[in-house]
């Protein structure tokens, strides 16, 4: 059974300079602790990545799995495409600006692993992934490399 979750954070940053940061795949391992590798394999029309392979320490396992990926003006959207770990690993993330600078972002997540555990253990890694990444999307946007 897979586990969804949800989240939201606020960036001291306009939408634009939050989906730079997003859209930058290779840049993962820099600000995702979970994330060990990023390998972009195809690139859309407007050179963003449409398929990338993913290494990840996720608490429960060591997953190597490939996403695909999809967007629109508010955010971008990924579907798990093949792992050995994983039976679904869906996503992503909107961006909406406010009136004050700042960008609201949202990280949705349903992950299902392969692997038997515990619905709370589940949900506890779940949680700990989408936190872990919007924390460090702040750091990375509002601090910079």
């Amino acid at each position: 059974m897979s586990e969804a979750v949800a989240d939201s954070i606020v960036i001291n940053a306009a939408p634009k300079a939050v989906m730079d940061v997003i859209l930058d795949l290779e840049d993962y391992p820099r600000w995702q602790d979970d994330i060990r590798e990023v390998e972009v394999l195809e690139r859309d029309s407007q050179d963003r990545a449409a398929k990338a392979r993913f290494v990840v320490d996720a608490r429960l396992l060591t997953a190597i799995y490939t996403l695909e990926y999809t967007y629109d003006e508010d955010g971008v959207r990924w579907q798990l495409d093949s792992s050995e770990q994983l039976r679904q690993l869906d996503g992503g993330y909107r961006v909406a600006g406010g009136t004050d600078g700042t960008t609201t972002v949202t990280y949705e997540l349903v992950a299902d692993p392969t692997i038997s555990v515990p619905r709370f253990m589940r949900r506890k890694a779940a949680e700990h992934i989408v936190r872990g990444a919007l924390d460090g999307l702040k750091r990375r946007v509002e601090t910079g490399p």
